[in-house]
């Protein structure tokens, strides 16, 4: 449940009445985009009272701020899932999946995202997804600290930093802001490999053995 609500509700079917409204408007949102979206559109989809919207919700920006928080927890909750599982993976292969992950995510929710960065007034939007790159930072750092233990913390701060700022961007172009002719996939490696090749930046190069004089 979205802490933008207007009402917190603790009943059971208040709760599911909530997710009733934002699963419609979420539909909604796809089919009309910003400008279609509406609280007297959406009672009507959801069977339920203007009234019973606007005792949540005051407007449609607090509506879409409440989708946005619902799809950052659910975003942050499969990446930290998938980077637990990732740190038995091969690090080059765990920063694909890892990203692979991220794309899905903007993909499932572009209509959000677009209302967020096209429609909705400056005031509002800020960062897109503020909750999800703070998440991300977090276990880019514990991600790095399994796969590159030789690393001071100051050192995993500043690749975490520059490596989830960078990665994050990429993933919202491929997800929402591809350009036509370009192939999704190879965009993905694309990313994957220059994220590698990122954290391995401070990696110290092989010493070659001395050969011994004859």
């Amino acid at each position: 449940m979205s802490s933008s609500a207007r009402y917190k509700p603790v009943q059971q079917r208040s709760i599911a009445t909530i997710e009733k409204i934002l699963d419609t408007a979420a539909q909604l949102l796809i089919r009309h985009g910003y400008i279609g979206l509406t609280t007297n559109r959406i009672a009507a989809e959801a069977g339920i009272g203007i009234g019973t919207v606007y005792r949540y919700f005051a407007d449609k920006n607090e509506l879409l701020t409440a989708l946005r928080d619902r799809a950052s927890v659910q975003i942050t909750n499969e990446l930290a899932a998938a980077v637990t599982t990732s740190l038995s993976f091969d690090q080059s292969v765990a920063v694909r999946q890892l990203f692979t992950l991220l794309v899905e995510a903007v993909e499932r929710n572009e209509a959000i995202i677009n209302a967020l960065a096209n429609e909705v007034p400056m005031g509002l939007q800020g960062n897109i997804l503020p909750e999800v790159e703070s998440q991300l930072m977090r276990l880019a750092r514990h991600f790095l600290a399994y796969h590159r233990s030789d690393l001071s913390d100051t050192e995993i701060s500043e690749l975490s930093y520059i490596g989830v700022t960078v990665g994050f961007a990429a993933a919202m172009r491929i997800g929402v802001k591809r350009e036509p002719g370009l192939n999704r996939e190879r965009l993905i490696d694309c990313a994957g490999d220059a994220l590698t090749a990122w954290i391995d930046t401070h990696r110290e190069p092989a010493t070659a053995n001395p050969v011994p004089d004859r």
